[in-house]
């Protein structure tokens, strides 16, 4: 399975994490990918090259080792420790 968001980070809560988790599965591993996105992107429409595009791009860094990998609890650790 395999899905993405893009919400605003006002509603990133450990709510939402709990839902991913219930989605997945509590001992399945997942990718989560996080970026800033420029104010107002999450309501304008892409175009399908723009699209294409930024997946080319996505695709080059994930080859180039431009990732980081975190572990279930060390992205647990990581958003606990923003929500304070």
């Amino acid at each position: 399975m395999e899905t993405s968001l893009h919400i605003k980070l006002s509603e990133l809560d450990a709510e939402l994490i709990a839902k991913i988790k219930r989605l997945f599965g509590k001992d399945k591993e997942v990718t989560v990918t996080i970026r800033s996105v420029e104010p107002g992107s999450l309501s304008r429409k892409e175009t399908k090259k723009a699209y294409l595009s930024r997946l080319e791009k996505a695709i080059k860094n994930l080859e180039r080792g431009e990732h980081v990998e975190m572990s279930e609890a060390q992205l647990d650790a990581f958003f606990l420790e923003k929500l304070k």
